[in-house]
């Protein structure tokens, strides 16, 4: 595989994962992020829907 094809795949599922935590509420998609020693699940809920409320930024 050459690296091109590498940077692809990687960029395919990257995608792919996002799409999969997008798709989830907000809960459980901090349920699944929280790992001990990171914020809280409830911080991480508020970050996400946070996140999810922001207009999206184009890159300059």
């Amino acid at each position: 595989m050459t690296r091109a094809e590498c940077i692809a795949t990687a960029g395919r599922v990257f995608r792919e994962a996002l799409a999969e935590m997008a798709a989830l509420p907000p809960r459980q998609a901090a349920e699944l992020a929280y790992y001990p020693g990171s914020p809280s699940v409830d911080e991480l809920e508020r970050r996400i829907t946070d996140l999810r409320r922001a207009p999206l930024q184009q890159a300059a």
